[in-house]
Order: structure tokens, then C-alpha cells, then sequence
């Protein structure tokens, strides 16, 4: 077998041996688990499988215990899955490298720094949460005593909810989609790690390529992380393509190892800077806030789950925008009002003595900049522009 079709082997019993143990396993020891990778040896008899697991060596210990008890069921359910005359022999194994603390470290930051981590704390902080989170563990704290955090790569976190081990979860609407995931969506939370927008995954070519469409793609090799959803894209549009799982650095595989690529991106500027140019937009996404079905149905957790999508989007909101109040004396109200516009209406009361009035309300913040001499013009005094943490509507 050529080594390619051997790497795809591999990848193929990797993708199968993480469904199962999600979907397909009971055992209370076995959970929070990530393959890492597969290898499969030249004869095709045997088959390694890399595995990360949250926690300390004991638990670490438990879990490969309770693999090595399905092992056997694991093993026919990826033969019939992958429908191989020979099921290579499996066995699981943790990743040494993911061991060792600095490679810790590193995981951290791309699964989850890499990932809005600063953002969501931030937007948590204004939502009224404070979250701490050292960079050797996966459990941060938060000053709530009903809710306990874990971080967990977005590309798990939708499965993980669905399957009900954690009731409710902050993910990509990508990857709840490239998991095809049944989940209950609370609410979109539009930010991303630079602005508050939408992120793209797109379809990247080299610059000099004479890809112009996807069309063009017709039979052409394509690396991303996003393998799902890029094959049902290209299917739509009558294109078949080899498509491979991307572990990173996508953007370093065209053109001498891929023709094109299927990448996240927020602002371009890292495919511009790898000499890569935008074909098409595959999708958009969005951080959502997801909760597991049955978790819904009750009130308890569900009014929590509520109670967090209201403050977290109040604190998305009030990013954007400030608060203004200034003093008007009495002849100046009207002219003052014309220039303000308003999130609804302005604040309005008098001040002591009849000496005037005092305004305050909310508006953007690129308003406040442009309208604030304008005010002062019109007779306005004390102008006071101020932050906010949360604008709930």
C-alpha cells in the first residue's frame, strides 16, 4: 500500500475511533479524551492510537484501563464503519509529547487562546464574571458557585454537550456544524480575537494559481480542518475533490503539498502574508453559546443558561458603545436633542433651582467622538462620556 493511501487509512480509523468513543461507550471512566493521531503499521495489522486525557496520572491510568476493556468492540465497529476485510489490531496509547508541560502550555494557547480565550474572558468580566485561568490546567476558576468551567477544544465542545457531560458550552458555530452536533443554540455572540465581526473560513489559493473558482477545484488536492464541511460545500456545487484533515499550519501546505486550502481567517492579513488568494467563502461563523437538550428541559439550569446568554450579550453589545450626560441650561434643550441620537430615548431631568437640565443616555461610541463638540456647540455643559459593561435591551 502506497504511503498516502496508508496516511489516509490512518486518518480514517482515526476520525471512526473518536465517533465511538463519544457516541458508543458507557463506561464512566472513558470521557474527555481526544485522539490525537493514528499510525498504522506497513503490513496493515496494527493500528496506534495517540489519546490525550484530561486530568492527573490516576485518571489518565482509569481511562486507558477502560479502552483496553472496549478495545475488542472498538475494533469491530471500525472494520464495519470503515468496511476493511482486515481490521488492523489497535492500541491506545498516551501522546508523550502532550506530557510534557511545555507542550501543555502550547496546547492550551492554540485550542483555546488561540481560539477567543482572551476575548471570552474579557466579555465574561463585563458580563460579570471573573474567570482565572492558569496556563498548567484546564479547570479555570470563576467567582460563581453554581457553575464550574472547564476548557475544552472548540472542535469537542459541541459533542461533549450534546452527549450531556457538560450541560451548556461557548464553541464556533463551524464546529458545531463540522460535528453535526444536535445541540440547543441560546444565542449567537458576535466578537471575534480582533473586532466584533463574524469570522470566515474561505477557500485559498496560491497567488499565481489558475484556480479562479471552485469549479476549478475538480479532482485537485485540498487540506483544512474543516473536512466536513468543505465536502459537503463542494458536493453542493458538483465538485469532487480529495480532501485531507489539516493538524495545523494549512496555510504552509500550498502549493507543494495541496493546490488550495480551506482556512479560518478574520482580517486576510495572514493569507497576504503566506502569498495566498481568496477564492471563495465557505461559510461564516459565530461563538455560540450551546446547552444540551435535556439540560434545557429543566428550569433550574435552564434559567441559568438564560440568565448567562442575557449578560453575555449585554457585555457584547455595551463594547461598542458608551454612556454621555452632560448639563443643558434651559434655553439650549431643544438645539441639544436634534444633535443626540439615542439607544431609545434620552434621560431627562431638571436641575435644582431651575437652573437647566441633566442628560444622560447611551449611544455608539464612533457617535459619541463625532457628535461631543457638536453638543458643546449647542450650548451643552459637563459633557461626561463613559464606559459601559453590559447594555441589556
Amino acid at each position: 500500500m502506497s504511503s498516502r493511501r496508508m496516511e489516509r487509512l490512518a486518518e480514517a480509523i482515526k476520525q471512526e475511533v473518536s465517533k465511538i468513543i463519544l457516541y458508543e461507550l458507557k463506561d464512566p471512566r472513558i470521557s474527555f479524551i481526544t485522539v490525537t493521531k493514528a499510525e498504522v503499521t506497513p503490513d496493515l495489522k496494527r493500528a496506534k492510537i495517540y489519546i490525550s486525557i484530561l486530568g492527573d496520572d490516576v485518571t489518565q491510568k482509569k481511562t486507558l484501563k477502560g479502552l483496553e476493556n472496549a478495545k475488542g468492540f472498538i475494533q469491530t465497529k471500525v472494520g464495519a464503519c470503515l468496511q476493511i476485510r482486515y481490521t488492523p489490531l489497535l492500541t491506545f496509547c498516551l501522546d508523550e509529547s502532550i506530557k510534557k508541560s511545555a507542550h501543555i502550555s502550547k496546547l492550551i494557547d492554540e485550542a483555546v487562546k488561540g481560539s477567543l480565550q482572551e476575548a471570552t474572558i474579557d466579555m465574561m468580566k463585563k458580563a460579570g464574571y471573573t474567570v482565572r485561568v492558569s496556563t498548567r490546567s484546564y479547570y479555570p476558576t470563576i467567582d460563581d458557585d453554581e457553575i464550574s468551567v472547564r476548557l475544552i477544544r472548540p472542535q469537542d465542545m459541541s459533542r461533549y454537550v450534546e452527549k450531556g457531560i457538560i450541560d451548556a458550552g461557548l464553541t464556533g458555530a463551524d464546529w458545531v456544524k463540522e460535528a453535526g452536533s444536535e445541540v440547543r443554540v441560546v444565542v449567537s455572540l458576535v466578537y471575534a480575537k480582533q473586532q466584533l465581526t463574524k469570522v470566515r473560513w474561505v477557500l485559498a489559493v496560491p497567488e499565481n494559481s489558475t484556480v479562479r473558482s471552485v469549479a476549478d477545484l475538480q479532482g485537485k488536492r485540498i487540506a483544512t480542518e474543516l473536512v466536513n464541511v468543505t465536502r459537503q460545500y463542494l458536493a453542493e456545487r458538483g465538485v469532487v475533490a480529495d480532501i485531507e484533515f489539516s493538524h495545523g499550519a494549512t496555510e504552509a501546505k500550498a502549493p507543494d503539498l495541496v493546490d488550495a486550502i480551506v482556512e479560518l481567517t478574520e482580517t486576510g492579513s495572514s493569507l497576504k502574508a503566506n502569498k495566498l488568494r481568496i477564492v471563495e467563502t465557505i461559510m461564516e461563523s459565530s461563538t455560540l453559546l450551546i446547552a444540551n437538550h435535556h439540560a434545557w428541559l429543566d428550569d433550574w439550569r435552564r434559567t441559568k443558561i438564560e440568565n448567562l446568554a442575557m449578560l453575555f450579550e449585554g457585555a457584547i453589545i455595551a463594547r461598542e458603545k458608551v454612556g454621555l450626560k452632560m448639563n443643558v441650561p434651559n434655553g439650549a434643550l431643544d438645539e441639544v436633542l436634534k444633535k443626540l441620537p439615542a439607544l431609545r430615548k434620552p434621560t431627562i431631568s431638571t436641575l435644582s433651582e431651575g437652573a437647566g437640565y441633566a442628560i444622560e443616555t447611551v449611544l455608539d461610541e464612533t457617535v459619541a467622538r463625532k457628535i461631543t463638540p457638536e453638543l458643546k456647540r449647542a450650548g451643552a455643559e459637563g459633557i461626561i462620556e463613559y464606559p459601559l459593561n453590559k447594555v441589556i435591551l
